[in-house]
């Protein structure tokens, strides 16, 4: 249904911005089959994502590809909030290099804090103060409608 509600061309776009950022045709269709309605997200913000986390978070793409899922996520309220918390906790090897990095975006804000905040007694309040002040910076985007150009992350 997702394919029939856009035009071949508008598919045929957006297959080419995944491509541009290191996804491959055998990537896009596993993704669909995953998470049809992906697809849907606009050209900007699929850039706007990619952007933030091969650009700034140095993340591989086809992280992505695994967990289409993370496109229909806000990027200023939980991508960058959570992405924040997981680059600390891995610099600081408390999290481990090979552990997944999209998992932690689909849990809830409850479990997110638990076992990427709380859990760390000796940085909770510096984890916590993070998340909250790049939450803080999203409400304050939304609210005065201007975008932030840049991201500062910790």
């Amino acid at each position: 249904m997702t394919k029939q509600s856009m035009s071949k061309i508008l598919w045929d776009k957006k297959v080419d911005v995944f491509k541009k950022w290191g996804w491959s045709d055998e990537d896009v269709i596993p993704a669909f089959r995953c998470q049809p309605s992906f697809m849907l997200t606009s050209i900007d913000k699929i850039n706007l994502v990619m952007s933030f986390w091969v650009n700034q978070m140095c993340w591989d793409s086809l992280a992505l590809a695994k967990c289409p899922l993370m496109f229909g996520y806000s990027l200023h309220k939980r991508i960058i909030p959570r992405a924040s918390v997981l680059q600390f906790l891995l610099m600081k090897g408390l999290r481990e290099k090979n552990a997944s990095l999209v998992t932690p975006f689909t849990y809830s804000e409850s479990l997110f804090l638990n076992k990427f905040v709380f859990r760390f007694k000796e940085e909770s309040d510096y984890l916590l103060k993070l998340y909250e002040e790049k939450m803080k910076l999203a409400n304050t985007k939304e609210n005065n409608g201007m975008p932030y150009t840049k991201c500062v992350i910790y």
